[in-house]
């Protein structure tokens, strides 16, 4: 690690977008090495190169999307290092193995009747009907309903909608789905998210109204294009090198790695997951260990493939995301959801390249090009009111960063990254 005069040393741990950006923010003013236990950098910034009959293509598994309304940090920094970027879509269907429904939104009046003979079925258009309902109530509690006190969110999604009296079909078939989808969390799961804190979400990204949604993007030539250029910048980036403690002293911080080798500097970013960042500490503070406790996580297990069967039959139904449920009342704790890459990143091949979460039983294994497993927090009241401590865990010597800071997405984790460095003093200017 190299050292200057007049520059103090910075570790930053993890090589996700959190600690990346907080890396490239630092390295104004700091001399940085980034520590990356995997054999690759980006965390969920995950870009697959694969070829076909027809030319080579740059096929994501992660990070796929960001907005012009909501990602503004992940703009900037993506303006920086002039990446390309280029519209994509955000439609969305469900597919219920039980009672053989199929409808998609996002793609006008032929997704929602992808099945012609919907039209002529009154649960299913009571199930529409009440979803301007849903959006019109959950606009109206976050105008209505006491402002929470610090941290605390009483109220869950599962209490908003039994008090509201939605049906059980309507629950299953479009309440669940929305939430187990975005989050990739499990059905029970998603009933247990703190209503409060999941309608500030829908709301903030156009969820809850029929039109007026921002447009999506997807980075052009796959994610990975922004981590080679940040990890550029940074410089001194380290791929399998796993941190093993994390140690505070009077002096600086010193780490180990997974081969015993001991690392001293002056200040660290931990920018983990928060069960990862806690495991890592030698000494965690009663307040840590409260707070970065109260954080679970949901394992993914997830296939890059070209099975397309994995999609809704109805062709008008095939969309960008493709939920999909074993039965009317399922509620497993692991969501099956399939991304149609070719869709989402304008791919153009005769060959269907897809993303599947929890479903790879159902995938033909000789069509799949990679297997993954990608971790993504699960918020709970417990979960969210520790949110609000987070920021007091930062001190001169040891700072946290991570999307589970915020909504679990790679803004909040680009935005975890800049609160980071100017915790230590270094503001993006």
């Amino acid at each position: 690690m190299s050292v200057s005069a007049e520059r103090q040393r910075v570790a930053v741990i993890g090589s996700g977008v959190s600690g990346l950006t907080a890396a490239y923010v630092l390295r104004k003013s700091y001399d940085v090495t980034v520590f990356e236990a995997d054999n690759r950098l980006g965390g969920h910034a995950h870009t697959h190169t694969i070829e076909d009959s027809d030319s080579t293509h740059r096929v994501d598994s992660g990070f796929i999307v960001h907005n012009d309304r909501t990602y503004p940090w992940l703009r900037k920094l993506f303006g920086e290092l002039d990446i390309d970027v280029h519209a994509t879509e955000m439609s969305m269907s469900i597919h219920c193995d039980e009672c053989g429904l199929e409808y998609a939104g996002g793609r006008g009046a032929k997704g929602i009747f992808a099945q012609r003979q919907r039209l002529f079925d009154p649960r299913y258009v009571r199930m529409l009907l009440a979803i301007k309902r849903f959006q019109r109530l959950a606009d109206d509690f976050l105008i209505g309903e006491a402002a929470p006190a610090e941290g605390q969110y009483p109220k869950t999604y599962g209490e908003f909608l039994r008090e509201n009296e939605f049906s059980d079909y309507f629950v299953s078939h479009y309440a669940i789905p929305v939430v187990s989808c975005v989050w990739s969390s499990g059905h029970e799961t998603a009933l247990e998210y703190p209503a409060h804190y999941l309608f500030e979400f829908l709301k903030h990204h156009g969820f809850l109204q029929i039109k007026g949604s921002p447009q999506w993007f997807t980075v052009t030539n796959g994610s990975h294009s922004y981590i080679d250029k940040v990890a550029a910048a940074i410089g001194d980036v380290r791929v399998s090198t796993p941190i093993a403690s994390i140690t505070r002293t009077p002096d600086g911080v010193e780490l180990i790695d997974s081969a015993q080798t001991l690392h001293r500097v002056d200040k660290v970013v931990i920018a983990t997951h928060a069960d990862h960042a806690l495991a890592l500490l030698t000494d965690p503070s009663e307040l840590e260990m409260n707070t970065l406790g109260a954080f679970g996580y949901s394992n993914n297990e997830t296939v890059l493939h070209r099975d397309d069967s994995i999609l809704p039959k109805a062709e008008a139904a095939r969309s960008a995301w493709n939920y999909r449920m074993d039965t009317c009342n399922e509620r497993s704790e692991q969501t099956a959801v399939t991304y149609w890459m070719n869709r989402l990143q304008g791919i153009e091949s005769r060959e269907p390249f897809l993303v599947t979460l929890n479903a790879t039983e159902r995938i033909d294994a000789n069509k799949i090009v990679a297997r993954m497993d990608y971790t993504h927090p699960i918020y709970t009241p417990a979960s969210v009111a520790a949110q609000s401590q987070l920021p007091t865990l930062n001190t001169q010597q040891t700072v946290f960063a991570g999307a589970y800071h915020g909504w679990g997405f790679h803004e909040d984790g680009c935005r975890s990254g800049v609160n980071a460095a100017l915790a230590l003093g270094v503001s993006w200017d």
